[in-house]
């Protein structure tokens, strides 16, 4: 069986610093020791899908930034002009989706699970952190 996790990646795993986030890896980083967990949640086996709030015409930019780091991954996602969060998480079918909780911009209304539909979302395990506060405190077991 695959397993995956999507992460996303802005306010889960790593702080952007405005305005230098929007032309500069230096606006990004990693929040705690997000790096080590993702790469040992992908050494276990998992699929890592990070999502990005930036679109299709930036991944190269966030790729340069994720690849900086040393975060390891399988894809990472950009939404198309006009697709919602919600419509990646259908597209990837994650085991365990990883997200914050929005509170800077509206809360659970912005959440990647909030209009996922009913019986795909009973198969995701969702993971909401507080914004900035990372992944550490997350246990995943095989």
């Amino acid at each position: 069986m695959v397993k995956r996790i999507m992460i996303f990646i802005e306010g889960t795993t790593f702080y952007t610093k405005f305005p230098i986030f929007l032309f500069s890896k230096y606006g990004y980083k990693p929040i705690g020791n997000a790096v080590e967990i993702v790469n040992g949640w992908q050494k276990q086996g998992y699929e890592i899908y990070l999502c990005s709030y930036v679109r299709k015409g930036r991944y190269r930019f966030i790729k340069r930034i994720i690849d900086f780091y040393g975060m390891k991954y399988t894809e990472i996602l950009c939404r198309e002009k006009g697709e919602q969060y919600s419509e990646i998480v259908e597209r990837i079918k994650p085991n365990i989706l990883i997200e914050d909780d929005c509170k800077s911009i509206g809360g659970q209304k912005e959440w990647c699970i909030t209009n996922v539909r009913n019986e795909l979302k009973e198969g995701i395990l969702s993971i909401i952190v507080p914004e900035f506060k990372g992944i550490d405190d997350i246990k995943i077991n095989e």
